[in-house]
């Protein structure tokens, strides 16, 4: 079996790939939204691909998934309207230059790209699925810019309120959890499903095709 060289880790090297990330959000932090720079998106790559590496997928999909999740937001460069779509394209052409991926590999990757909004996003594959759940579980008060307009905002309240996040995968009982604490002096349970109800029926959807179950566990309650 071909060994699969190439990595995130690898990509996070390349300068065209970084001002991608860094380009698309210097746009978001103009128009308001939440942090999406390189900090995000390498716990988004590094969660992705922890994923599916705890439940026994193939090398190949590992890497994968943490190269989608890597470069899951650079459409935003082009618009934050349809940025998952436009985004696997600029993907594809940032990385058909390394001759180590296959054809078959690179539709991979506009895939999981291409499908990881909740609006328009349907994972099918397991390397979709895992950067569906990564992306959309990183809920945390570091990715808040503004701390000014708690009060008004009710995403960077939310986002705030969350002090600790995690992923937690049980690959016997095949389980993926969303593990946070918040402080719900800032925020509350009701808000957090206020939000991100929609995400997480999201990762619901993607974890069935991982054959998981999605549970959430918040303040230490199942829920």
């Amino acid at each position: 079996m071909r060994k699969f060289k190439l990595t995130y880790r690898k990509l996070l090297k390349d300068d065209k790939v970084k001002f991608y990330i860094e380009r698309a959000d210097f746009f978001l932090q103009n128009m308001g939204y939440t942090y999406h720079g390189l900090k995000h998106v390498v716990w988004v790559a590094g969660k992705a691909r922890e994923i599916l590496k705890k439940l026994g997928y193939s090398e190949k999909e590992t890497e994968l998934a943490g190269i989608a999740g890597l470069l899951h937001d650079i459409g935003n460069i082009v618009s934050r309207h349809n940025h998952a779509q436009s985004g696997a394209l600029l993907a594809y052409q940032l990385l058909k230059r390394y001759k180590e991926l296959t054809e078959e590999e690179l539709t991979e990757l506009m895939y999981a790209i291409g499908n990881h909004e909740s609006d328009t996003g349907v994972p099918v594959t397991p390397v979709a699925a895992a950067v569906v759940i990564a992306d959309k579980c990183h809920v945390t008060r570091n990715r808040v810019r503004n701390r000014d307009h708690l009060r008004e905002d009710i995403h960077d309240r939310v986002n705030y309120a969350v002090y600790y996040n995690n992923i937690e995968i049980d690959r016997n009982e095949r389980i993926i959890k969303l593990v946070i604490k918040m402080d719900t002096e800032i925020s509350d349970i009701l808000e957090f499903f206020n939000i991100f109800n929609e995400r997480m029926k999201m990762c619901k959807t993607a974890s069935k095709v991982l054959n998981c179950q999605f549970r959430i566990k918040i303040n230490d309650t199942d829920l």
